[in-house]
C-alpha cells in the first residue's frame, strides 16, 4: 500500500472510531494534508491560513478538537501532519514519545471572562454568577480557569451549588452561555474575539500556544505553514486575535 493509501486508511479508521468524523469536512482524500488544532484558537489559525494560502501556500484541512483527544489520536496514528495546540503539555508528551518534532512556542494568549451581557462581564460579580469552564483534565484553558477559580475561593462553592458547568472544550463553554445554561464563561481571548460579546482579561500569566510537526506524516505544505506561523509576517494576525507573537519576543 502506498504512503497516500495508508494515510487514507488510517483516516477512515479514525472517522468511524471517534468523534473526528464531526470535525472533518467531506470525504477523506489521499491528497489532503491535515492540521490538528485546538478549537479555542482554530479561527485564529484558519485566519492565518487564509493569508498563507493567498500568498501561494498549499491546501490544508483543519481538524478541531480539545488538545488532549487530538494528541491521543495523533499518538495512535491519526494522519495529522501538524499540531497547533492551546496546551503545551500535550505537544510535549508527543515530543517525548517521538511523535512530534520542531516543537516551538508560536504565541502566548490570555484567559478571559466572557459574557454576552456587558453588566455580567466583571470579576467582582463572578461569585454570584453561573460559570462555564472547559474541562481542566483535557484543556489548558480549563486548567487555568480551575486554578483561577480555586485561588479566589470560587471553585468548591460553585461545584457544591452546581453553578459551575464543566464543558468539553472552550467552544462548548460559549455555547452554554448562549443557551442560557450559564451566565459567563472562562475561555481563551481568541475565541472571545471570534464570537463577539464582552470580555475581560483575567490576571493570570499569558499561556503558550505550542505546535510541532508530525514525525510520521511529513508534509512540505504543513512545514511551510508552520514556518509561517512562527514568522514575523504572521505577527500582526496573532495580535489581531489577542496573542503575543513569539516572533516578536525573540527580537
Amino acid at each position: 500500500m502506498s504512503t497516500h493509501g495508508i494515510r487514507v486508511f488510517l483516516l477512515v479508521i479514525f472517522l468511524f472510531s471517534s468523534s473526528l468524523c464531526s470535525s472533518l469536512p467531506g470525504a477523506a482524500s489521499e491528497e489532503d494534508v491535515y492540521v490538528a488544532v485546538s478549537p479555542g484558537i482554530a479561527q485564529c489559525v484558519e485566519d492565518m491560513y487564509a493569508s498563507f494560502a493567498a500568498a501561494g501556500g498549499g491546501k490544508l484541512v483543519f481538524v478541531k478538537e480539545a488538545t488532549g483527544p487530538l494528541a491521543q489520536k495523533m499518538d495512535a496514528g491519526a494522519p495529522f501532519s501538524l499540531l497547533v495546540a492551546a496546551d503545551p503539555g500535550w505537544p510535549k508528551w508527543l515530543h517525548e514519545k517521538g511523535k512530534l518534532k520542531d516543537m516551538q512556542v508560536c504565541a502566548r494568549g490570555h484567559l478571559v471572562l466572557w459574557a454576552e451581557k456587558e453588566e455580567l462581564c466583571s470579576e467582582e460579580k463572578l461569585a454570584s454568577l453561573r460559570i462555564a469552564s472547559p474541562d481542566p483534565e483535557t484543556t489548558s484553558h480549563g486548567a487555568l480557569a480551575a486554578d483561577y477559580l480555586k485561588s479566589h475561593g470560587i471553585w468548591e462553592k460553585k461545584m457544591e451549588s452546581q453553578a459551575l458547568v464543566i464543558t468539553k472544550n472552550a467552544l462548548h463553554a460559549v455555547m452554554s452561555v448562549q443557551a442560557g445554561s450559564t451566565d459567563v464563561a472562562l475561555i481563551p481571548e481568541s475565541l472571545a474575539i471570534e464570537v463577539g460579546g464582552f470580555r475581560t482579561r483575567l490576571p493570570v500569566p499569558p499561556h503558550p500556544t505550542v505546535g510541532g510537526l508530525s514525525t510520521s506524516f511529513p508534509s512540505e505544505v504543513a512545514e511551510a505553514f508552520w514556518e509561517y506561523l512562527l514568522s514575523s509576517n504572521a505577527a500582526p494576525l496573532w495580535k489581531k486575535w489577542g496573542f503575543e507573537p513569539a516572533a516578536e519576543a525573540v527580537r
